[in-house]
Order: C-alpha cells, then sequence, then structure tokens
C-alpha cells in the first residue's frame, strides 16, 4: 500500500505563494554586493555632478549673506533718519540719503587717497631699478627685465584675466549694494512673511532672528572697529617712519584685517618689505611697528572688542577660528567665529529650558532683547553660583543668628 508523503508541520515547500521571503532576500551574496556597489559609485556620480552646481548656488548665496549683513549694520541709522521729519512717510527717501551720504565719504576719501596713491606708484621705476642694482651688488643672478618679459610674453592673457577679475568685482559690489537697499526698505516685511510660515513657533522663530541678527551685526561692526584702527596705525607708523607707500600700506591694512589669521600678518610683511627696498634699519623699525600693531590687535584691542560683541571666551572664539579655518579656508575662518557666537546663543536658550525655565524670556517674563540673550558659558557660571536650594551662594559667610532667624520652626 502507497504511504502518502506528509508535510512537515510549520514548514512550507520552496515556491509556495504563501514564502513571505523578499526578492532583495533571494538575491546571492555577489549580486547583492554588485548592487550596493552600484547604489555608491551613482551617489558618488551624483555628488561630483553637483558639486559645481553648490559651489556657484554658494557663490550667489554669498552676495545675498553679505547685503544681508549690510542692512543688518545700517537698520538702526536709518530708523534714525526715519524719524527726521522728511522721511517719516518714506523709507526709501531715508534710505537713499544714507548711501548718498556714504557714497559722498567714499568719494572723500578717494580724492584723498588717489593722489598719494598715484604720486607713489611715480616711484615704481625708481624702486626696481634700486632693487636690482642691490641685488647685483650682492651677487643675485637674478634679472627684473625677466618679470617683465615674462608678463609681456602672456599679457593679453594677463589683462583680459585682470580685466575679468575686476568686472567680476565690480559687478558684486553693485548686486551687493542693490540687494542690501531691497533689504533695508522691505527687510521687516520679508521676515514678516518668513514668520507666516511658521505660525505655531512665533516666539522661536522671532529668538532665533534675533540671536542670529545682533550677532552678525555685533561682529561686523567689531570687525570695522578693528580695521579702522589697525589701518589708521598701520598708515600714521609708516608714513611718520618715511616708508614709501604708508597710505596704500594702511589702506591695504584696513582691508586686510577682515581676513582672519594671515591679514595682519601680510599688512606686516608688505610694509617691512617696501622699507627693506630702502634701508635695513628703516625694515627693522617697520617690523617693530608691525609687531607693536600686531600685539594692539591681538592682544588689547581684538580681545576687548570681540569679548564685548560676540560674548566668546577667547580660548573659544580662538578654536572656533582655527576649526572654521581648518574645514573651509578664509571663508571658514570669516564665519567661525559669528557662527560659534550663535551657536553660544542657542545652546544657553537649550540648556535654560532643559533646567525648567524660560528659555526665550528673561527671568521677570519680560522680552528677550540683543543685551540679555542667553548664552551657554553664562548660564553655567550662573548654576555654578547657586546653592542645592536654588538660592544664591553668598560669597561672603553669614552671621549664626542671621540663619537661625531665616530658618522656619519645627
Amino acid at each position: 500500500m502507497a504511504t502518502v508523503p506528509q508535510k512537515t508541520p510549520g514548514r512550507k515547500p520552496p515556491g509556495d505563494a504563501g514564502d513571505h521571503r523578499s526578492w532583495w532576500h533571494q538575491l546571492g551574496r555577489p549580486l547583492e554586493a554588485l548592487v550596493w556597489l552600484l547604489i555608491v559609485l551613482a551617489v558618488i556620480g551624483i555628488y561630483r555632478g553637483a558639486e559645481f552646481l553648490v559651489v556657484h548656488i554658494f557663490n550667489v548665496l554669498l552676495l545675498f549673506i553679505f547685503a544681508a549683513v549690510i542692512a543688518l549694520i545700517l537698520t538702526p541709522l536709518v530708523d534714525r533718519i526715519q524719524k527726521l521729519p522728511p522721511f517719516r512717510r518714506h523709507r526709501s527717501f531715508a534710505v537713499l540719503a544714507l548711501y548718498l551720504v556714504a557714497f559722498a565719504a567714499v568719494a572723500l576719501v578717494v580724492v584723498l587717497v588717489v593722489p598719494s596713491v598715484i604720486d607713489q606708484g611715480k616711484q615704481l621705476p625708481a624702486l626696481a631699478t634700486r632693487l636690482q642694482s642691490e641685488l647685483d651688488r650682492r651677487g643675485v643672478s637674478f634679472k627684473l627685465s625677466s618679470l617683465a618679459s615674462g608678463a609681456s610674453g602672456g599679457g593679453l592673457d594677463t589683462a583680459l584675466g585682470i580685466l575679468a577679475g575686476v568686472v567680476s568685482g565690480i559687478v558684486n559690489v553693485v548686486l551687493i549694494m542693490v540687494i542690501s537697499i531691497y533689504l533695508l526698505i522691505e527687510g521687516r516685511g520679508l521676515v514678516a512673511t518668513a514668520r507666516n510660515l511658521f505660525p505655531s513657533k512665533p516666539r522661536l522663530f522671532d529668538f532665533t532672528a534675533l540671536a542670529v541678527g545682533s550677532t552678525l551685526a555685533a561682529y561686523v561692526r567689531g570687525q570695522l572697529i578693528l580695521s579702522a584702527v589697525i589701518g589708521t596705525y598701520t598708515g600714521i607708523a609708516l608714513t611718520l617712519l618715511g616708508v614709501h607707500y604708508g597710505v596704500v600700506i594702511g589702506v591695504a591694512a584696513f582691508f586686510l584685517e577682515f581676513i582672519p589669521i594671515v591679514g595682519a600678518v601680510v599688512a606686516m610683511v608688505v610694509g617691512v618689505g617696501v622699507a627693506l627696498l630702502q634701508s635695513p634699519l628703516l625694515a627693522l623699525l617697520a617690523a617693530v611697528v608691525g609687531l607693536l600693531g600686531h600685539a594692539l590687535d591681538a592682544y588689547i584691542v581684538g580681545p576687548r572688542v570681540n569679548a564685548r560683541v560676540t560674548q566668546l571666551h577667547p580660548l573659544m572664539a580662538m578654536a572656533a577660528l582655527l576649526v572654521g579655518a581648518e574645514l573651509a579656508g578664509i571663508l571658514g575662518a570669516l564665519f567661525a567665529v559669528p557662527l560659534a557666537a550663535i551657536a553660544n546663543i542657542l545652546l544657553g536658550a537649550l540648556y535654560r529650558s532643559r533646567r525648567g525655565q524660560v528659555a526665550m524670556s528673561t527671568d521677570g517674563g519680560g522680552e528677550i532683547t540683543a543685551d540679555n540673550l542667553p548664552r551657554l558659558g553664562e548660564e553655567i557660571g550662573g548654576v555654578e553660583e547657586e546653592g542645592i536650594d536654588g538660592e544664591p551662594v553668598p560669597h561672603k559667610a553669614q552671621p549664626a543668628h542671621a540663619g537661625a532667624s531665616k530658618r522656619p520652626a519645627d
């Protein structure tokens, strides 16, 4: 008698419609590895293809960032001008008046500086001749005429490159000015529109906008102060020493001061190099003046201004500067300190909320302003000043009877 094969309980034959294994798990390991490899290669290809687009989008975004920073700095001035009777109803007139004054000031500086630059530029041939004779006297087999011939060989390409760079820079400056004017006129309306995108988080939006705006504006104002101090100091000191192009080097030091880490060093090296072409003693004096200016910038004026505008510990600011420079070069160093200051505020608010306190208002329930924003270092320091019961720890020993008088009766 034939026996009927019995199915093993709990197991289904291969190919059964009830088999729940997906097609992915049915692939062999080589095919699975090949699929993953293709996915990785596709992601890499997309990244490389998008890198070009991302770089150009970031360049455009930088224009808006610089324009927004300029608008943040000039907004208080526009508000004050708008309080005057002729400008009360038309904010655009107040903005245009401010820019006209700014352009007039720039034109005045150009009129005062350009003649000096032209006069000192006329001395370049004599300076080159003196440098060549000094090289010949010291036995250095190098001809400055070779540089001129090399430059003339690719003169057309060099001229076109310089012209393209100048035109691009002028266009970018004009775009930044136009965008900043528009932001000064319509900026509050744009912020209100963006605020409506977060109807459930209006206080969070206001707090974040205040933290970012006030920090960026304060940081740029601080950098302008530092640049003005260093540029004025460098120009006056080198001119008094008799260094050629002292005014030009001072103007260059003003702009180079905006470049973290290397800007001040480059200005000092240029000043010493120009002085060395005149005499070694003058170069030594220029080096002493440059080192004094660097010390003034790095240890006296710089820390005070940065500590006041960013509320960051100097070591934290230095760490942020180095990390930013390592990750993104000059741009990273340029934005590292304000980003660290913004992160310090946001982390301070988060730390305050984690302790059960209201993060986006003052202790008395008032509105947060730029002067009383929470900062992580201050919040942690405030906790260290509190006792276990949450009351401030006295800095001096209290009399025994004073503590006994406050103790509740059993």
